[in-house]
C-alpha cells in the first residue's frame, strides 16, 4: 500500500531533507535505502533500537501481538515507539482485520491519537530494511538455520551429541534435532557448567553480546585446541566460520535463560530542583543584541582569518573585547551569526557582514531569535567545547566558526528533549543527566571523552540564548522545540523613547529599527534588556556630527522619538559639543591645520601631547603636520580635541563609516519549512523512473547529496551536488574541475559512485 498523505507529511517533519524527492515513489526508494535510514535510527531513542533489534530478529516483518510477546514493557511504550518508527519512515504499520485501512505508512493510530484498530493484539509490523540495520540484533549471532553450507554436518552432529541426542539423517535433519535439544535452556547451561573455567568465561561473553570472535588474533594457521574458543568449538558451543568463531543465536538465548526478554524502559529518572520559571524573552532579546553587534563589528572593521582558516586566539579577545563578552561566549556568537548566514567568509582572508544582515534586522524580534536558536541547534560542533569528542589524536577541530563533524550536536538536542520531559518549575544539573541524555542517542557513547562536557556545553550555551533557564526550557525553548510561535512572547516594537536628565535615553522594550539606528548614531548602548538604555556623551554626540549630521537634525530627532521634551542637560550637550564641532580643520598636504582662533594654532604647536604631529605654524590660523589627515585626527580627538576633516573646497568632509557586505543569496525557505506542502507537491510529482535507469540514479543523487557517475561525451564524470534546472543537470565535476550543465535527454548512463 502507497503511502497516505498523513503519514507522507509526518515523515517529511521528521526528515526534511528528504522533501527534494520529486515524488512519492522516489521518497519510498529513499526510505528503503539503510545506509540513509541508520543515522536517523541512531538519532532516536534506546527504547526504538530495543523495538528495532526485534522486529529484525523476528524476520523483519512481525504482528504487534508476537513483537509484544517478545518484549518486556511494563510502561506499555511499545505503541508510543511503534508511532515514532513509523513517523520516521523506518517501518510500516498495517492495521489488522476491521482495523480501518490503515496506510502501510502510517502509525496505525486515528488523528486524535488513539488506536485505528491496529494495536498490540492486531496488525503487521514490518522493518522497510529486510536484511535489518543490526549487524547482531540483541547481540544474538545468526541462527542455526542461517548458517547455510558454513555448518557441515559433522559439526551438527557434534551439537546434537553435547546436548544429549543421537544424531540421525541429513543436514536438514540434524538441524532439526539441534534446534529441538536447544529449546530445553536448563540443559543447555548445565552442560555450558561442566566447560573448563576459561572456556566457560568466554561463552558467557559471548552469550552477553559478542556472539563472533576473530580467530585471527590467536595468529594465522590452526588455532591451538588449548585455546578456549576452540574448546568452545570442539564441544559444540560455537561455529567455526572461515577466520570467525560465531556462537548461535539458540545457544545465547538458552544461556540467557528462559525469562530473558529484551526491556521498553522509557528515560531513566532525572533528578530535578525548583526553579524559577522563566520566559526567556530578556535574555533572548541580550543574543539578538549580541548578533548584530557582531555583524555590525564584521561590517565596519572585518573579522580576520587566519591563513589555515578560521579566527585565531588573538583575533578572538579583540572580538571578545570589542563586545564586552568573556571569550567563550564570543566563540558562540561567531559560530552561531555565521551560521544564520549574517557574517561570512571573504575568499578564507576575513569574515564580513553578509547582506542578509539588513533584512534580518528588519524582521520582528521573535524570528530574529528564532534564525539564530535555530542555527544554534543545527550546529555539528559545541561552540564553547570545540573538540571533536572521541580523543585528541583522532582529529583536529576547525577553529571557529567552521563546522567539523562532532557528536556535540546530537547530544545537544537530546539534552533539550530530556529537559522536556521534566515537570513545570523543574530545573536538572548537567552532571545529573548523563543517563537519560545517553538513552536519547547513542552519541554520548561514540564520544565518551567529552559527553559530559558536550552535556554541560548545550545547557550553557541554551542559558546564553534563552532557550533554558536555571536548568530548565524556558517558554521561548518550548515554543522552539514545539516548532509553535515566539513571536507573540516578545514585545512589540517600540517607537518612543524615554530622555533623562542624566543624559540617558530608555526604552521600554524592544525599539523600532528606526529608533535604534537614531539612538546607535548619537549615544552609546549600555544593556539591552526589556528595558534597554543608552547614554549620550560629547563623544557619541561628536560621532554623530563627524558623520554629517548637524544639531538642528539631532535635535529634531530626540523630539520626534523622544515620549516628553528633551531634558535641558541633553539639549545643551547638543548645542554646546555642535558649537565646539569644528572648531579645528585638518586638510590635506599632508596635513593642513586651521583654527578660527590664533590662540588655539598657538596651543596644539605648543603641546607635548602632540608633539607626534609635528605641526609648524605657517600663519596665525594654519599649521602644516606631515602626519596623513586621518592620523592627525585620531590624534587631536585622543588629546580631547573636536577636529573635522576639510574637501579641497573647504566643505566639511562627513566620516561615515564604510559598511561592508558580503553578497548572500537568501534561503527560498525563509518562512520555515512545510511539510503538508511538500507532501503535496510530490503527490504530483513526475512518473516513476524505470528501476535502475540513468534517470532514477540522477534523482537520487540530486536529493541525497551524493557522488554520481554521468555518461557524458563518451565521458565518465565524476559529479556531486547536482540540481535540477528545466531540462538540464547542474553540479560539480571532479574530473574536471569544473560546473557541467548537462542536457538531461542526453544522459544514458549514470550511477552511483
Amino acid at each position: 500500500m502507497a503511502l497516505l498523505p498523513p503519514a507522507l507529511t509526518q515523515i517529511l517533519r521528521n526528515r526534511p531533507e528528504l522533501a527534494g524527492a520529486p515524488s512519492v515513489d522516489m521518497l519510498e526508494r529513499l526510505l528503503d535505502r539503510p545506509e540513509l535510514a541508520i543515522p536517523v535510527l541512531l538519532d532516536l531513542d534506546a527504547d526504538c533500537h530495543v523495538v528495532s533489534q526485534a522486529i529484525q530478529a523476528a524476520g523483519g516483518a512481525t504482528t504487534r501481538e508476537a513483537l509484544a510477546g517478545l518484549l518486556h514493557d511494563p510502561l506499555d511504550r511499545l505503541g508510543e515507539v511503534l508511532d515514532t518508527m513509523a513517523g520516521h519512515g523506518l517501518i510500516t504499520l498495517d492495521s489488522g482485520p476491521g482495523g480501518g485501512g490503515g496506510s502501510s505508512g502510517g502509525s496505525g493510530r486515528g488523528p486524535d491519537g488513539g488506536s485505528d484498530g491496529g494495536g498490540p493484539d492486531g496488525g503487521i509490523v514490518r522493518s522497510r530494511h529486510p536484511a535489518g540495520l543490526w549487524q547482531h540484533p540483541f547481540g544474538l549471532g545468526r541462527p542455526l538455520r542461517e548458517f547455510g553450507k558454513t555448518v557441515t554436518a559433522e559439526t551438527l552432529k557434534t551439537i546434537v551429541r553435547t546436548f544429549g541426542g543421537q544424531p540421525a539423517g541429513r543436514k536438514a535433519d540434524l538441524v532439526r534435532q539441534a534446534e529441538e535439544l536447544l529449546a530445553d535452556g536448563a540443559a543447555v547451561r548445565a552442560r555450558a557448567a561442566g566447560l573448563p573455567a576459561q572456556a566457560r568465561a568466554l561463552l558467557e561473553s559471548m552469550a552477553a553480546g559478542s556472539p563472533v570472535l576473530a580467530g585471527t588474533q590467536f595468529g594465522y594457521g590452526p588455532v591451538p585446541r588449548t585455546q578456549p574458543v576452540q574448546r568452545l568449538a570442539d564441544a559444540g558451543f560455537v561455529i567455526r566460520d572461515g577466520w570467525e568463531y560465531e556462537l548461535p543465536k539458540e545457544i545465547a538465548l538458552a544461556l540467557r535463560g528462559d525469562a530473558w526478554k529484551p526491556a521498553l524502559t522509557g528515560q531513566p529518572e532525572v533528578p530535578v530542583g525548583p526553579v524559577p520559571e522563566s520566559d526567556g524573552v530578556d535574555v533572548a532579546l541580550a543574543a539578538i543584541e549580541r548578533a548584530r553587534a557582531l555583524a555590525e563589528l564584521a561590517a565596519t572593521e572585518s573579522v580576520a582569518e587566519l591563513k589555515s582558516g578560521g579566527v585565531g586566539v588573538r583575533e578572538i579577545r579583540r572580538v571578545a573585547k570589542a563586545l564586552g563578552l568573556p571569550e567563550r561566549e564570543a566563540v558562540l556568537w561567531l559560530d552561531v551569526v555565521f551560521a544564520a548566514d549574517l557574517i561570512g567568509s571573504e575568499q578564507g582572508e576575513r569574515l564580513i557582514a553578509t547582506t542578509l544582515v539588513d533584512d534580518w534586522l528588519e524582521r520582528p524580534a521573535g524570528r530574529r531569535w528564532r534564525a539564530l536558536a535555530e542555527s544554534w541547534l543545527g550546529l555539528p560542533q559545541a561552540p564553547t567545547h570545540r573538540v571533536v569528542g572521541c580523543c585528541e589524536e583522532h582529529m583536529t577541530p576547525l577553529p571557529p566558526p567552521y563546522e567539523f563533524a562532532c557528536e556535540a550536536g546530537r547530544i545537544r538536542r537530546a539534552v533539550l528533549q530530556t529537559l522536556r520531559t521534566l515537570p513545570p518549575g523543574m530545573g536538572a544539573e548537567a552532571d545529573k543527566m548523563g543517563e537519560a541524555v545517553a538513552w536519547r542517542t547513542r552519541a554520548m557513547a561514540e564520544a565518551p571523552e567529552a559527553s559530559a562536557e558536550f552535556v554541560a556545553a548545550a545547557l550553557r550555551e541554551a542559558e546564553w540564548l534563552g532557550v533554558v533557564a536555571g536548568g530548565a526550557l524556558t517558554t521561548l525553548g518550548r515554543a522552539l522545540l514545539d516548532s509553535g510561535d515566539v513571536d507573540g512572547l516578545f514585545p512589540a516594537p517600540v517607537t518612543t523613547v524615554t530622555l533623562q536628565n542624566d543624559l540617558t535615553a530608555v526604552v521600554t522594550g524592544v525599539p523600532s529599527p528606526e529608533l535604534a539606528a537614531f539612538l546607535d548614531l548619537a549615544a552609546d548602548l549600555e544593556s539591552r534588556d526589556r528595558a534597554s538604555v543608552w547614554r549620550f556623551s560629547e563623544a557619541s554626540v561628536r560621532r554623530a556630527l563627524d558623520q554629517g549630521t548637524d544639531a538642528e537634525t539631532l535635535l529634531s530627532g530626540l523630539d520626534r522619538f523622544s515620549a516628553k521634551a528633551i531634558p535641558q542637560p541633553l539639549s545643551y550637550l547638543v548645542t554646546d559639543t555642535a558649537r565646539r564641532h569644528g572648531t579645528v580643520k585638518v586638510a590635506a598636504a599632508p596635513s593642513v591645520v586651521i583654527a578660527d582662533d590664533p590662540a588655539v594654532i598657538t596651543e596644539l604647536c605648543a603641546a607635548k601631547a602632540l608633539r607626534k604631529l609635528g605641526l609648524r605654524r605657517i600663519a596665525p590660523t594654519v599649521a602644516l603636520g606631515p602626519l596623513p589627515p586621518g592620523e592627525t585626527l585620531r590624534l587631536l580627538r585622543q588629546a580631547g580635541h573636536t577636529p573635522v576633516g576639510v574637501t579641497a573646497d573647504g566643505t566639511i568632509q562627513a566620516e561615515r563609516p564604510q559598511r561592508r557586505r558580503l553578497p548572500v543569496e537568501p534561503s527560498p525557505d525563509e518562512a520555515g519549512f512545510d511539510a503538508e506542502a511538500a507532501a503535496r507537491v510530490m503527490f504530483g510529482g513526475p512518473a516513476r523512473p524505470a528501476p535502475g535507469s540513468a534517470e532514477q540514479a540522477l534523482q537520487d543523487a540530486a536529493v541525497t547529496g551524493e557522488p554520481i557517475v554521468i555518461v557524458w561525451r563518451r565521458g565518465e564524470h565524476y559529479m556531486d551536488g547536482l540540481e535540477f534546472g528545466p531540462g538540464t543537470v547542474i553540479g560539480y565535476c571532479h574530473d574536471c574541475d569544473d560546473i557541467h550543465r548537462i542536457e538531461r535527454a542526453k544522459i544514458k548512463k549514470a550511477h552511483p559512485l
